[in-house]
This record gives C-alpha cells, sequence and structure tokens, in this order.
C-alpha cells in the first residue's frame, strides 16, 4: 500500500463573522512567522551568534493576546515549521541574500494558515473547523473526493478576496491500467510542447488575454492615489486578474500532463537547465571603449517567453503523475542534440541554428520540422534508455 497526499481546494463564502475570525488568524499567522524573521535577523556574529528562536509557549507568555486568539496553537506550531523550512532552504541554496527569509506582509496577495486538528462531519454538506472559527458548507459540486476520515491536514487560504479551505488527503492511489501509447515531448516557446505523433500544443489565445488583461490592470493602477480608495479598488481588481491567469496555467498544465500519463505507458522527456537559458547577455566594448549592441533587447524576449512557458510547472506534474499511476517517465540527457539528428538516418546537423524551424537531411534527403523531429529523437532515446 503506497500512500498519497492528495489535495482538494474548495471556495466558501464566510459570513461576515466568520471573515473577521480568520483575518485575525491571519494577523496572528504572520505575528508568529515574523517572530521568527525577527529573531534569525539579530544574529551577530559576536554579540548574538546564536539566536534565540522563540516556541509557542513562549509567544504565549510574552503575548496575552495570542491565548484568546481564534487561531489554534497547532496552526502557530505549523508557522513556526514553515519558518525552519525557508531557513533551511536558505542556507540549502547558499545564494545568500536572494532567498532570506523576509517578513509576512497583510498587503501580500495570498493569506493562509495551516493546521492539523480534524474536522468533523455535522449534517449533510456541514463541516467544522474549530469551535471559535465555525463550520463551513460545502456545495454539492464541490463535494469530498475521499472520505473525511483520511484528512491530515487542512489549509484557510484568501486569495483575491476568495476564500479556500484547501484539504489534505493520505489516499492509496493504485496504478492505471497499462496503456499501449509511447511518446516523445519537446519543449518549446512557441508551442507548449511537440508531440512525436506531430501534434503541437500551446496555451492558446486565452492565456494571451488574460495577459492582456493583467498588462490593462497594472496600467490602470499606476494612474491612481496610493493609499486612496480607487487605489485599493483597482489593486484587488489586478489582483484577481493574476489569479484568472495562474488557474489557467495551472489547470492547463494538469489537463494536459493527466491526459499524456493515461495515454502512454513511456513518456520521454528532454532536461533543460532554465537558469542557464536565461542568462543576461554579457556587455560587448568597441576598441575605443563604448557599448556595442549585443541583442539584449532581443534574448530579454526570449527569456519572458521562457518563464511563460514554465517548463518547470509541467515536468513536475507529469514526473509524480507517472510515479503515481505506474508510468515510465525517462528524462534524455541535457546535452542529447535531440534537434540536429535525422531521425531517419541519425545524420548530424552541426551548424543548426536557433532560427531555422525546418531543414532537410544532407544525407538521406528528408525535410524535417525541427520540434516533431526533436520529439521523435527523444522517443528514441528514452526507448533506449528503456531497454538497457
Amino acid at each position: 500500500m503506497t500512500v498519497r497526499h492528495v489535495a482538494q481546494r474548495i471556495p466558501f463564502r464566510p459570513n461576515n463573522t466568520q471573515k473577521a475570525l480568520l483575518e485575525q488568524c491571519f494577523g496572528a499567522r504572520r505575528f508568529v512567522y515574523n517572530q521568527q524573521v525577527e529573531a534569525f535577523d539579530s544574529y551577530d556574529r559576536e554579540s548574538n551568534p546564536v539566536p534565540k528562536y522563540p516556541n509557542v509557549t513562549d509567544l504565549k507568555n510574552r503575548f496575552p493576546w495570542l491565548r484568546d486568539c481564534p487561531l489554534p496553537s497547532n496552526a502557530m506550531s505549523q508557522s513556526i515549521r514553515d519558518f525552519a523550512k525557508a531557513k533551511g532552504s536558505y542556507f540549502r541554496k547558499a545564494r545568500y541574500e536572494k532567498n532570506r527569509p523576509r517578513f509576512a506582509s497583510r498587503n501580500d496577495n495570498i493569506q493562509s494558515f495551516r493546521n492539523c486538528a480534524p474536522i468533523r462531519h455535522m449534517e449533510g454538506n456541514r463541516y467544522l473547523l474549530s469551535r471559535k472559527l465555525g463550520s463551513v458548507r460545502i456545495r454539492k459540486r464541490d463535494r469530498l473526493r475521499y472520505p473525511i476520515e483520511n484528512l491530515s491536514s487542512w489549509t484557510v487560504k484568501r486569495e483575491s478576496q476568495t476564500y479556500y479551505p484547501t484539504l489534505l488527503f493520505d489516499v492509496d492511489i493504485q496504478p492505471m491500467p497499462k496503456a499501449e501509447g509511447r511518446v516523445g515531448i519537446d519543449l518549446g516557446v512557441k508551442d507548449l510542447i511537440t508531440l512525436s505523433t506531430g501534434e503541437k500544443i500551446g496555451y492558446g489565445d486565452r492565456l494571451k488575454k488574460l495577459e492582456t488583461d493583467v498588462i490593462r490592470q497594472q496600467r490602470m493602477l499606476s494612474h491612481r492615489v496610493k493609499g486612496s480608495n480607487r487605489y485599493r479598488k483597482q489593486r484587488l481588481r489586478l489582483e484577481h486578474a493574476y489569479v484568472r491567469l495562474r488557474h489557467y496555467r495551472e489547470n492547463m498544465r494538469h489537463q494536459l500532463s493527466h491526459r499524456l500519463i493515461e495515454e502512454n505507458q513511456l513518456v520521454g522527456l528532454e532536461t533543460l537547465a532554465v537558469r542557464n537559458m536565461v542568462r543576461k547577455v554579457k556587455p560587448k566594448k568597441s576598441p575605443d571603449g563604448r557599448y556595442m549592441r549585443n541583442g539584449q533587447n532581443c534574448k530579454r524576449t526570449l527569456n519572458r517567453l521562457i518563464h511563460r512557458a514554465s517548463w518547470s510547472g509541467f515536468v513536475s506534474k507529469l514526473v509524480y503523475k507517472a510515479e503515481w499511476y505506474g508510468r515510465t517517465l525517462i528524462q534524455v540527457g541535457r546535452f542529447y542534440p535531440s534537434s540536429k539528428l535525422c531521425h531517419e538516418c541519425g545524420w548530424k546537423y552541426k551548424e543548426l541554428k536557433l532560427s531555422e524551424r525546418e531543414w532537410t537531411c544532407r544525407n538521406c534527403g528528408t525535410r524535417h520540422d525541427r520540434d516533431v523531429n526533436a520529439a521523435l529523437n527523444i522517443l528514441a532515446e528514452a526507448e533506449r534508455l528503456a531497454a538497457s
């Protein structure tokens, strides 16, 4: 039996009393987290070499109002664990000043707190969060996918004035029946992925419309007086535009990854070093000491498109779904020349440029679409690695 963690996010509309209580919980969670960050920032090699991080009991003794706060003690402990995770990531990456734990702000778009206490089923479609927070009503179309007994933790999140209880279940995921399909995937900028079957899949016009709406809302926000009521309302509209954009991309990646895993038993994928691909162009100087044109504007546009594609988010979903459902996913080596090899005869076109979207093999005369040819080569290499 292999237990997996599966989350389900359910939107709900709290009443005015619940809204006030939830905002108090968000504020207390931020306060507990910021106390940890303050202790972290107090480090000094000579005067304070070992900072003392307060626990929940210390905070309640120093700040009595935390005892009357509706935020459960378990959620306060989870906030301290979140800081410990952020601190560990900061030291593990060793990129000082770039990943340093920062203070949580009330102006952050997403506010949340997490609790490991059980939720009790009351009656019908109502579930009790806690005695102070009350219960939530789940609509029929948002009914729970798994039994409430399998619940391990729950999180209440506010995102663009919409509240979500996110439930985390411990579920025994069964492998899917074996499929006959095999597919190679080439990741791209113009099209998100190109399959070895010749199919090209992108985000479509919907993503462009949502991105245009974000730009328009941001431009309107720049014309408002900061701190005014119109600024506050426009800021909420901008947050909502960002949420719609983020949810669309996330939903698209989930549906696409699920379809590929469901239809294919073997999935071949290329390995990309995104950090190296989005590096800035180094400046060039002429013999007289002046800076020359080096294609910086074109490279900036390409970097933006690479970040927009969000390959890592798509690949991570493929990886864990393949593990869950018993599929074989193989990532070929980073330096495998998938675009330069002819999938018919194996001849290598060493002079291939990024601007060439189609090319003809000089050995066998086959006309290739750059991306489809790369996907076919990735599939062949993945099959070779699977057989070895």
